[in-house]
C-alpha cells in the first residue's frame, strides 16, 4: 500500500509542467470519527503541493489534483479516586490526494473568490496508539499499530467534499470540508465509523 501511496504521489508530481499552475499550501486539519451520534476529534495538520490546469472553453473552470500529508494526533487522562491513572495518545499520518474542479470567479483589482468540489482518496501511512497506566504497585505503557491485528483502521478511503476560498495575486486562503464514504474501523462488522475532515490553509501559486 505504501509503494502505491509513493507511485500515486510520484504521478502528479511528474505531470506538474503539464499544468498551468503548481501550486503549494498548508494549514489546519480537524478529523472527527463519526459513529452514530457520537464523535471524536484529531486535529494536526497539513502540508503539499496541487496544480491548476484551465479547462478549455468553460470561463474560470479548471481541475486541480494535488497531493498532500497530514498528520493528526489527540491525546486523553483519566483518573479514578488518583489511585488508577491512565493516559495516552494516538498519532496519525496519512497522504491525501485530492481531485477537484475549481471555479473561479475575478474581483477587480485581481482578487477572485473559487469554489472546488470533488473526491479525496486517503492512504493511511502510519497510525498509531500509546497508552499508559500507573497505579499505586507501578505502571505499565503499551504502543499499538493501528494498522494491525483484529480491530483497527483501514487505509484506504474515499472522501467527497468542497470549499470555498479568496485569493489576490498569488495568495489564496480556503476553506472546505470532506466527508469518508467508507468504514474506517477494522473490527467488528456491526460497528460502522466515517471520517469527516474540516481544513483551513494558505497556498502560493508559483
Amino acid at each position: 500500500m505504501k509503494r502505491i501511496a509513493i507511485l500515486v504521489a510520484a504521478f502528479v508530481l511528474a505531470t506538474a509542467p503539464a499544468f498551468s499552475q503548481i501550486i503549494p499550501g498548508a494549514g489546519y486539519l480537524n478529523s472527527s470519527f463519526i459513529s452514530g451520534s457520537s464523535s471524536s476529534a484529531q486535529n494536526g495538520f497539513y502540508a503539499g503541493v496541487s496544480m491548476d490546469m484551465n479547462i478549455s472553453g468553460v470561463k474560470g473552470l479548471s481541475f486541480a489534483p494535488g497531493a498532500y500529508v497530514s498528520y493528526l494526533s489527540s491525546s486523553s487522562s483519566s483518573s479514578f479516586l488518583g489511585l488508577i491513572n491512565t493516559s495516552g495518545n494516538v498519532t496519525e499520518i496519512d497522504l491525501n490526494i485530492p481531485a477537484y474542479f475549481k471555479f473561479s470567479f475575478g474581483l477587480s483589482g485581481g482578487a477572485r473568490l473559487f469554489a472546488y468540489a470533488g473526491p479525496t482518496a486517503q492512504i493511511g501511512v502510519i497510525a498509531k496508539s500509546y497508552s499508559q497506566t500507573s497505579t499505586f504497585f507501578g505502571s505499565g505503557d503499551n504502543t499499538r499499530d493501528l494498522y494491525s491485528g483484529n480491530s483497527g483502521y483501514n487505509r484506504f478511503n474515499i472522501l467527497v467534499g468542497g470549499g470555498v476560498g479568496f485569493g489576490f495575486s498569488q495568495f489564496s486562503i480556503n476553506v472546505g470540508y470532506d466527508y469518508g464514504l467508507m468504514n474506517v474501523y477494522r473490527g467488528s462488522s456491526d460497528t460502522v465509523i466515517n471520517r469527516a475532515n474540516l481544513h483551513v490553509g494558505v497556498s502560493f501559486a508559483l
